[in-house]
């Protein structure tokens, strides 16, 4: 079975140009995992190693145009301050996956589309959900969704994406980008807000 964060860390060093070490260890989900009494799965903590700091570097579109974000902007950072007006949730789908809650600290942002809309590992899911689940949150919109049970499912379900030719990717000037080649679909949420919570997923 292909792992897709080797993939991903492939796709990544041909767009910089240099090679990408993996980082022996990743303090800060050791100390979320601590301060929060939560699980990190360890495809998370494998992401956080292999490609997340370099993902960073750079505005990389690589979660289908959104932008990779540093692991403490969400439970660590100013975030956590912001999410207190961010509207009721008024529906999860599927049902029962998500504790239907504005924000929480568990949630580990991984990419945002600059406009409040963000890709997250979910640590605390509600009772039908898996821990490490990849949800929408984000003060745009009142519905959030399971995209993928975990972050292994959901960079897979990018790569068959991108095998199919639904997505290109782009691998120049310092840059990784992931993009739908329909030009009607310009955002990975709003594509599920329209079809379904499943609508990334393999067919």
């Amino acid at each position: 079975m292909t792992d897709p964060i080797s993939v991903l860390r492939d796709w990544l060093t041909a767009a910089v140009g240099e090679a990408l070490p993996e980082q022996p260890t990743s303090p800060a989900l050791d100390s979320l995992e601590d301060t929060l009494n939560v699980r990190v799965p360890d495809d998370l903590r494998r992401y956080v190693r292999v490609i997340g700091p370099y993902l960073t570097r750079a505005e990389h579109g690589l979660f289908f145009g959104m932008s990779a974000l540093p692991l403490d902007s969400g439970w660590g950072g100013e975030l956590v301050q912001a999410s207190a007006d961010w509207p009721p949730v008024e529906a999860v789908d599927p049902p029962g996956t998500l504790r239907p809650v504005p924000f929480d600290p568990a949630w580990v942002l991984l990419a945002h589309d600059h406009g409040g809309a963000y890709l997250a590992a979910d640590l605390r899911p509600g009772p039908a959900g898996q821990v490490g689940q990849i949800i929408s949150c984000g003060p745009r919109e009142t519905r959030r969704l399971q995209l993928a049970v975990s972050l292994t499912e959901f960079l897979t379900d990018l790569l068959w994406h991108a095998a199919r030719g639904t997505v290109q990717v782009e691998r120049e000037a310092g840059r990784l980008d992931v993009w739908f080649t329909d030009p009607e679909v310009t955002h990975p949420i709003d594509l599920c807000l329209q079809r379904g919570a499943a609508a990334l997923r393999r067919s």
